[in-house]
C-alpha cells in the first residue's frame, strides 16, 4: 500500500479549490442584461449572480411592435386552461407565487422582485407582449422559448389572463 505525502493531497485541495474559484468568478463576469437566465437555472445560481441579473429588470424591456401586436393563435378553453395551469405550477410559479399573490419559493430564497401577475400594468399588456416576455426573457426572468414550444407559451398567457383582478 502506498502512502500519499500530506504536501500532495494539500497541493491538490489547492488547485481543485483555486480552478472552482475562477470558474465561479468567470461565470458572475460573463452575466449580460441581453442574456436571460436559462430555464432551472435559478435554483442553482449564486446570489451574487442573481443580484446582477436582478438589476437587468430595472431596464425597461424593450419589445418589437410586430411582437405587440401579435394576437394569441389558440382559442381559450377548460382544457387549454388548464393545461396553461399545470405549465405555470411548473415553470413559472417557482418566482411568480400562486394566483393568491404569494411569493414563490425561488423568489423568497433571493428576495426576487417579481411582478404581481393580476396588477393592472401586467394585465393592460398585450397578449403579445406578454408571450414575447416569457418566450424571450430578460435578466432573471428566463427565455422559456428554448425549452416550451410556442403553443406552450400561449397557453400561459391564457392562464395569467385568469390572475385578473374582478
Amino acid at each position: 500500500m502506498r502512502v500519499y505525502p500530506t504536501r500532495w493531497l494539500a497541493g491538490w485541495m489547492m488547485v481543485t479549490g483555486l480552478t472552482l474559484m475562477i470558474w465561479r468568478v468567470g461565470f458572475a463576469q460573463g452575466v449580460s442584461c441581453s442574456k436571460p437566465i436559462a430555464p432551472c437555472k435559478a435554483c442553482h445560481t449564486s446570489a451574487a449572480v442573481m443580484r446582477e441579473l436582478v438589476g437587468c429588470m430595472a431596464q425597461p424591456w424593450i419589445i418589437p411592435p410586430e411582437a405587440k401586436e401579435a394576437k394569441n393563435p389558440i382559442p381559450s378553453s377548460p382544457k387549454v386552461l388548464e393545461e396553461g395551469k399545470g405549465l405555470y405550477k411548473v415553470n413559472c410559479e417557482g418566482c411568480h407565487g400562486t394566483q393568491e399573490g404569494e411569493l414563490g419559493p425561488i423568489a423568497m430564497k433571493f428576495t426576487i422582485p417579481v411582478p404581481n401577475l393580476s396588477a393592472p400594468t401586467v394585465q393592460a399588456q398585450t397578449d403579445g407582449e406578454l408571450f414575447w416576455k416569457i418566450s424571450n426573457g430578460k435578466g432573471i426572468m428566463p427565455a422559456w422559448n428554448t425549452i416550451l414550444t410556442d403553443e406552450d407559451c400561449w397557453k400561459l398567457v391564457i392562464f395569467i389572463r385568469t390572475f385578473r383582478n374582478p
